[in-house]
């Protein structure tokens, strides 16, 4: 663990004992229920911890820079969209334990992993949300309450909007990583630029983020909320990723 050590602190976050005992504990805990079921296609050990524990701290890069501000986490709410088994929201939480955070996910046995994980590190402010992203977009206590969302490797942008940004308040960011590869990024980013706008969301920011760990660039879409995202949206389950916005050009 001293790699995930080193490059929390590239980032601005000291990792200290107790949290380095919960991450070997969430790591084996992965092996363990993999071996029942489909959590990750992460397998190896080392590769566990550079590919979904260090990777995952990007997200609290902000906008790209080289120094986290810790601190703006704390008391902060986030909602992870998609978790699966926890990637990057628990992760986001052991190096950032003043952050509120929901792990939103639809599979049931994912969710189960997630809560016996919560329970076994004794992590408090953790939500364990087992819903699609367009039922709890509408939820009271989860529409527009949230400062900070993100998704990895959940849907293309254009679905990701109508998914993630009706759960920011005014002011809130959307932090999505992406591939390597600019040019097909960009591309996405344009192809939803109707959907984003259509949730409230500014005009996106792509920023590469090579840092921390050995992995490839990841580079990350931020979208700002600047208004409140329409009743009608997020719209019935399915509709998204069936009909996205940018596919028809109008709302369905």
């Amino acid at each position: 663990m001293e790699t995930l050590i080193e490059a929390a602190k590239t980032v601005g976050i000291d990792v200290d004992e107790g949290q380095v005992e919960r991450f070997e504990r969430y790591r084996e805990l992965l092996s363990e229920w993999g071996r029942r079921m489909n959590l990750t296609g992460v397998k190896d050990p080392d590769a566990v911890v550079e590919e979904l524990f260090i990777r995952s701290l990007r997200v609290a890069v902000p906008a790209g820079g080289s120094v986290s501000t810790s601190g703006w986490f704390d008391g902060r709410r986030v909602i992870d969209v998609g978790s699966g088994a926890g990637i990057p929201g628990l992760v986001l939480k052991l190096v950032l334990p003043g952050a509120e955070v929901t792990l939103l996910e639809s599979n049931g046995r994912k969710c189960e992993f997630m809560e016996h994980v919560v329970a076994d590190l004794g992590l408090d402010g953790v939500t364990v949300l087992n819903a699609r992203a367009e039922d709890a977009g509408r939820l009271a206590g989860h529409r527009e309450e949230y400062d900070l969302a993100t998704a990895r490797g959940v849907a293309k942008l254009s679905v990701l909007a109508e998914y993630c940004l009706p759960f920011l308040r005014l002011g809130g960011v959307a932090v999505l990583p992406k591939g390597p590869n600019r040019e097909g990024v960009s591309k996405e980013a344009d192809d939803a630029a109707r959907a984003a706008d259509v949730m409230g969301a500014a005009p996106a920011i792509i920023q590469p983020v090579a840092h921390p760990g050995r992995s490839a660039t990841d580079h990350i879409v931020y979208w700002m909320k600047v208004q409140p995202t329409p009743d009608r949206y997020p719209r019935r389950a399915g509709m998204p990723s069936k009909r996205p916005i940018v596919a028809e050009r109008v709302s369905a």
